[in-house]
């Protein structure tokens, strides 16, 4: 009796996935119970290709309510449907309409002369997103409770890492800031550098490409731009362009050779945050690569670390496309974010920096220098991404997103350390260079420094890069200075060249 509890248990926590099966069997009932005549709205891909026997009075096509990559691994056997599409000169064609296209097709439904397939008098053909195609099945959306537990049952890594790569997949929401901050777009950089010889960072690898086989090829990022489909039942064969015009795409590389540098390709997309990169490095890390500076997670796998694995999970696979729905749902909730949504972040992200400051005093300014992996203005922009990713992730803005960006700063800055240190004794030309390039920007005078440090922190949080004579003085204040040794520091500074007035009560850092 326990035991058929249990299963009872089972069947009723497991999630029904979203197949192509269930699509094509849902898009055909509805053909069927479509009388001629009526007008209808059909949405689906366009194939863009003549079908059987088609009558030479108007343009025809055929529109596949599966994507391209669904469409091409049917079995030979399985069922498979199609919707014609007549056009004429008074159809409205408007948006995106391509090969490959997700379309909204508005018409009048018919026979169409020859077999038993059906065929819409196409008033207008739409190109909308690809995204509509997973947000039209919004009750197989999964709760964050099982996207979580998926990822624990199928990779395994340390639970900082493992969360990490969750909010990754989500991509970030356009952060409204101010014009001398990169203008990136969706994507993410997932990226892991190795420590001396780990072995564990191939096992990560294989873990990653797990998971990115696991999805369809509309959302993966590859050199191919176009996939070829057979259908063995009518007998013809088509080339579809990939509909995927969104920055929710995913890479990894496919070789090893990939984890040594980035294919010249894949880099464009990657750099500007085009697509979501999940990027195992088999090189030591280094402070100053560029990749690791506009990194959004730049963690480093230490070898005394239990190596990742992954298993193979049949639930996973299945589940690939009900992930899918829920990123592009929660993706259309969180399109973009304002600066005021981030005071919360602002607030904690100071906090790390003066802990920073105290907990590794003599290493947290060499790395936090322009050429430094947590160079302090960037970092706090990719921050910002981070916490995007993950209020996407959560649905709304929490504290629970401020708290995971502390926990995965806190995390990375331990790593670097530690990096660091060996650095010290093995390349000391880079940490020569960090101090030098520490130095020039930072005075003497302890006290100085100080409250360099406290204009520094206002001014690269800030969305303009500018603070305000009051708000500097207010935070020196607070800070312990006495009000006229703060004055007398805004002016030493403006006259020594640290901090200039570009307007009235405006300052702004020289670098």
């Amino acid at each position: 009796m326990e035991r058929e509890i249990l299963e009872l248990l089972m069947l009723e926590r497991t999630r029904e996935p979203l197949s192509p099966g269930k699509r094509v069997r849902e898009f055909q009932r509805w053909l069927q119970t479509m009388k001629n005549g009526e007008n209808v709205e059909a949405k689906g891909f366009l194939l863009a290709r003549k079908p059987p026997n088609a009558p030479r009075d108007a343009a025809y096509y055929m529109l596949s309510p599966l994507s391209p990559s669904e469409l091409a691994k049917l079995g030979e056997n399985e069922f498979r449907t199609y919707l014609i599409i007549r056009a004429t000169e008074g159809t409205k064609v408007s948006g995106e309409v391509k090969p490959g296209s997700y379309v909204l097709v508005k018409g009048v439904i018919d026979a169409y002369p020859f077999g038993n397939l059906r065929m819409v008098h196409a008033s207008s053909i739409e190109g909308r997103d690809y995204s509509e195609y997973w947000k039209d099945y919004r009750e197989f959306a999964l709760s964050r409770r099982e996207v979580l537990d998926l990822f624990e049952r199928t990779i395994y890594v340390r639970s900082d890492m493992r969360k990490a790569l969750i909010y990754s997949l989500y991509g970030v929401p356009y952060i409204l800031w101010g014009s001398e901050t990169p203008q990136w777009g969706e994507g993410f950089e997932y990226t892991v550098y190795k420590y001396r010889e780990n072995m564990g960072l191939l096992a990560l690898w294989k873990a990653l490409k797990y998971f990115q086989s696991s999805l369809p090829w509309e959302v993966r990022l590859r050199k191919e731009t176009s996939l070829e489909i057979i259908d063995p039942v009518l007998d013809i064969d088509f080339r579809i362009r990939n509909p995927n015009g969104t920055d929710m795409k995913y890479y990894t590389p496919s070789s090893k050779r990939g984890l040594m540098r980035i294919p010249k390709w894949s880099e464009r997309p990657l750099v500007n945050k085009r697509a979501i990169g999940l990027l195992p490095q088999d090189v030591e890390a280094d402070p100053t690569d560029p990749l690791a500076k506009i990194s959004e997670t730049p963690f480093v796998l230490m070898p005394w670390e239990e190596k990742p694995y992954f298993e193979e999970n049949r639930e996973f696979r299945q589940l690939i496309p009900n992930l899918l729905v829920t990123i592009f749902i929660n993706r259309e909730r969180y399109r973009s974010m304002s600066y005021d949504e981030l005071s919360r972040l602002r607030e904690e992200h100071l906090k790390w920096r003066r802990w920073g400051r105290e907990e590794y005093s003599e290493t947290f300014g060499k790395l936090t220098t322009p050429s430094g992996v947590l160079h302090l203005g960037m970092r706090f922009y990719l921050d910002t991404r981070l916490f995007g990713a993950i209020t996407r992730f959560y649905g709304r803005v929490t504290d629970r997103a401020v708290k995971d960006v502390r926990e995965i700063d806190d995390t990375i800055l331990n790593e670097w350390n530690v990096v660091l240190n060996e650095i010290i004794r093995k390349r000391p030309e880079v940490i020569m260079k960090l101090e030098k390039e520490y130095e020039r920007y930072i005075p003497h005078d302890v006290r100085a420094q100080k409250a360099l440090h406290i204009f520094h922190d206002l001014a690269s949080t800030s969305p303009t890069g500018e603070v305000t004579r009051e708000e500097f003085l207010s935070e020196m204040v607070r800070n312990g200075f006495n009000e006229r040794d703060a004055l007398d520091m805004i002016e030493r500074f403006i006259a020594t060249g640290y901090v200039y007035e570009p307007f009235p009560g405006k300052l702004r850092l020289i670098r």
